[in-house]
């Protein structure tokens, strides 16, 4: 087989093919070396073509017509004729770890498969060490968030996930306006946020106008320590939960009519409409709006726990301030006449956070949708990894995830 035959397949710049050392059906090693001859001595600036010596290193590749394909690099080591010292020549297509070296071509690939399948499923797939490929992720995640950081955000969402249910919290914060993960930080404390928000500078707080968080009040107390300057609201779907809790706790007080073991123990006709009773009304067709009148009819704690859920929904349909205080207005109304037990602690929820949940109307009624589907996305990788005990390399992977990854290692 010709060198210059394998120099066409091989498709790296800046590569001369010495010879093919193994050409079987389940291996192929090919070796090579730099076509540069004089190269510039990196202590002085000169350059030079003394070469002191040569060593051999094992490269890993890409597979080439489906075998596996090793390099063997004549890595060349020279001594300037100018300050006579010596160093060893690098090349810009291969990468160099500790004790495993790879291709660039073939990083890219274990980047892309990183994001799709387990790292241990990779390690099966290329035959390369764990610690190599989950270093090289490490190392591309890295380069990824200085680059996303580097920009100014106008937007910021904050909001908290699990490494496994229901313990490990880590907290994520989006880039709102493209949808980019700029970091995930251990824990869900103000301390947490502090150490990105600070870590980030001056000038870049002073870009952000408008940060989205849940109803936590260690988040809000770092915003206002850092970030007081911005809007801060809450999410509109947090908070439409906080509304729907009292509806679904008048329910589930009224739809019981026996104890607990007797048959029935629930009214099957309030039970069945429990979803129907959360929807907002401008969305009901004309069948449904006729079955929910049939249940509300004759059960005047649970219509009136309706009208004030209808009424709340209302502050964020408004089109402005004004509307969402009308809205606010009349719902206190339906409470003054109805106080229900299962409102009163969102009455009190609604004057601690009056300001940021009125906020999302100077806003452009921004929200955390972006990181909810992040989120999804971050399920998903936990799922692919059977879990993660280390806070760092799901961090890690997970900002690999979203969009910004345009170059690669």
């Amino acid at each position: 087989m010709e060198p210059d035959a394998m120099r066409v397949r091989l498709h790296l710049r800046r590569v001369r093919v010495v010879g093919v050392l193994v050409d079987l059906m389940e291996r192929l090693v090919v070796e090579i070396a730099d076509v540069r001859r004089v190269v510039r001595c990196p202590h002085c600036g000169f350059n030079t073509t003394r070469v002191h010596d040569r060593r051999r290193l094992v490269i890993r590749d890409l597979p080439t017509g489906g075998r596996p394909t090793t390099l063997e690099w004549v890595r060349r080591r020279f001594s300037c004729a100018e300050c006579s010292e010596r160093h060893w020549e690098d090349h810009p297509e291969i990468i160099l770890g500790r004790r495993t070296h790879v291709t660039r071509r073939l990083a890219r690939q274990l980047v892309r498969d990183v994001n799709i399948m387990s790292i241990r499923e990779v390690t099966r797939r290329h035959d390369l060490p764990w610690h190599f490929i989950m270093g090289l992720t490490r190392s591309w995640s890295e380069r990824v968030a200085a680059d996303r950081r580097r920009r100014r955000r106008r937007v910021l969402l904050v909001d908290e996930t699990s490494l496994r249910r229901g313990h490990r919290y880590v907290t994520v914060v989006i880039n709102g306006d493209i949808g980019e993960t700029l970091a995930i930080v251990p824990h869900r404390n103000s301390r947490a946020l502090n150490t990105f928000l600070v870590a980030q500078g001056h000038r870049w707080l002073k870009g952000v106008r408008v940060v989205v968080s849940d109803g936590s009040v260690p988040y809000r107390s770092s915003i206002q320590q850092h970030l007081g300057h911005a809007t801060h609201l809450l999410d509109r779907f947090r908070v439409a939960r906080w509304f729907a809790a009292g509806m679904i706790e008048v329910r589930r007080r009224i739809q019981r009519i026996g104890p607990h073991g007797s048959r029935p123990a629930f009214d099957p006709q309030v039970f069945r409409s429990r979803y129907l009773q959360l929807t907002r009304f401008d969305q009901l067709p004309a069948d449904r709006i006729e079955a929910l009148g049939k249940v509300l009819a004759g059960r005047p704690e649970l219509e009136a726990a309706w009208r004030m859920l209808q009424h709340l929904y209302g502050i964020h349909l408004a089109t402005d301030s004004d509307q969402a205080n009308q809205a606010l207005g009349t719902f206190l109304e339906v409470y003054a006449d109805h106080p229900l037990i299962e409102f009163e602690k969102l009455t009190g929820t609604l004057l601690e956070w009056g300001d940021e949940i009125f906020a999302s109307h100077d806003t452009d009624r921004a929200t955390n949708g972006r990181i909810e589907g992040t989120n999804n996305k971050l399920g998903v990788l936990k799922r692919i990894a059977y879990g993660f005990t280390n806070a760092s390399n799901f961090a890690h992977r997970a900002l690999l995830l979203t969009p910004g990854m345009a170059t690669s290692p």
